[in-house]
């Protein structure tokens, strides 16, 4: 009894004296300007943005700046019930288990095995019976299995970060569909005006061919116009409920085109929010998770380099055993008592652990360049975005003052009409120009909010 407590003390305090030796053994990731230096191999990150004119900081409320209750509480819906965020949860989840099960391989592995079978007849016993304790615990010496649960980690880390970047695309589009349907509601409404001013002109037109001042052909124009207009109307409408089944499906509803949206555009008076473009590779989910994913692939490489080396386990054992079919030698007694180690190191397995460095090695370098792509997009995403919200908000007062116009001139072209001196082609003509330029200020000022709602995106702001 003596000399087995002996040598487990020895085995103890050699392993002690192996992981205090090896305690340093798993390597950090490189810091974040190592990696902006490996990444940003063709540039060199701006400290300001491109086509920004304003340094105001980055919202982080932008849901708030449309003021809005109701689409408020849609996008709190479909964060709850949208089917492809909810995949995304489950994945990390699943990321969650994966950590725990790399966390467990580093604990000691306890086990109990039991065996008692009975006589089958005449003298024969059962064989051998009995019950035993066992326990094994590999020791991590080299950092193999820190490395890989330091990679599930990383991977955990990566899977949050994209489901909070599904989190704020998911707001994104519902927002951008709301407004979308409240666009074309409106484009409804003004199809309706353009259709009972159409009304008018035809009766007007008729009445002039009755009393025979006006010709048949004015009259079949403007029947074949407000047909025209019809027609548009019922697209419009169509596209409406279409709308309306997109934004009920990102909900989780069913897509039956009754869902109620406010009629009407958001008013957009504050300032555009820019920040820095460092501020971005700080807080912008896709990039953070793509940051997350290199380091994965950074200690996959070391898991790899560590599986070349040798590998210990301690084992240990206590139970009774007993049997009615065999004689037990004289010297053996119970309880059972077992305490041992076991050295495996690979000495040629076909390449295969230098092979397996290899690809580890190549992923790793695929991860620096898809953290690259992924900054480059975010960036490209920014300026894109801030260069659209700028021009649109320049578009919108030359279209304002156009659709000015065109009513002066639409009301101009029926005074004349009414006396004679322009024919109804004229007035139609007009008319649409008046149609068309009212339809490009509801359109534009739906891009105005869209392109807003991108930036917020492009930016990672939270909601």
């Amino acid at each position: 009894m003596g000399n087995l407590f002996q040598k487990f003390y020895r085995l103890y305090f050699t392993v002690a004296f192996l992981l205090l030796l090896n305690s340093c053994a798993v390597k950090k990731p490189p810091v974040e300007e190592d990696l902006y230096e490996a990444a940003f191999a063709n540039f060199i990150l701006p400290s300001t943005w491109q086509n920004s004119v304003d340094t105001t900081a980055i919202n982080e409320n932008w849901l708030s700046t449309f003021d809005d209750e109701l689409l408020d509480t849609l996008v709190s819906e479909a964060l709850i019930y949208n089917p492809d965020l909810r995949m995304s949860s489950a994945r990390v989840e699943e990321s969650q288990g994966y950590v725990q099960a790399a966390q467990a391989a580093l604990r000691p592995a306890l086990s109990i095995l039991g065996r008692e079978t009975n006589k089958l007849g005449g003298n024969l016993g059962g064989g051998l019976n009995g019950a035993l304790f066992a326990a094994s615990w590999e020791l991590d010496i080299w950092g193999e299995l820190r490395n890989a649960r330091n990679a599930e980690e990383s991977n955990l880390a990566a899977s949050e970060a994209e489901l909070s970047f599904a989190r704020l695309s998911l707001a994104a589009q519902v927002a951008r569909s709301y407004y979308l349907a409240s666009e074309t509601y409106l484009q409804i409404e003004l199809a309706k005006q353009m259709i009972a001013i159409s009304e008018k002109m035809r009766e007007l037109s008729k009445k002039r061919f009755d009393v025979g001042i006006g010709t048949e052909i004015d009259f079949m124009v403007s029947e074949a116009n407000l047909n025209r207009l019809k027609d548009a109307l019922k697209q419009l409408e169509l596209g409406y409920n279409n709308q309306l089944r997109a934004l009920e499906l990102l909900l989780g509803r069913y897509p039956s085109a009754e869902i109620e949206v406010k009629n009407a555009l958001a008013e957009i008076t504050t300032k555009i929010p820019t920040g820095i473009p460092v501020q971005v590779l700080e807080r912008r989910p896709d990039v953070l998770a793509a940051q997350y994913r290199f380091n994965a692939a950074f200690y996959r490489v070391g898991e790899a380099e560590a599986a070349k080396l040798p590998n210990l386990n301690l084992t240990g054992g206590f139970g009774f055993i007993d049997s009615e079919l065999m004689n037990l030698r004289s010297e053996f007694s119970n309880p059972i008592r077992s305490i041992g180690g076991e050295l495996m190191a690979p000495i040629y397995q076909g390449g295969k652990l230098r092979a397996n460095v290899v690809v580890r090695n190549a992923q790793q370098k695929q991860a620096v360049e898809m953290y690259s792509r992924t900054v480059l997009n975010a960036l490209a995403d920014v300026e894109n975005a801030l260069e659209e919200v700028e021009t649109v908000d320049n578009r919108e007062q030359f279209l304002a003052v156009a659709v000015s116009s065109n009513e002066r001139a639409f009301e101009l072209e029926q005074q004349r009409y009414r006396v004679g001196i322009a024919d109804m082609r004229d007035l139609i003509t007009q008319q649409m120009d008046l149609f068309r330029s009212e339809i490009d200020l509801l359109r534009l000022r739906g891009e105005k909010i869209v392109q807003r709602i991108n930036l917020f995106v492009a930016l990672g702001g939270s909601m």
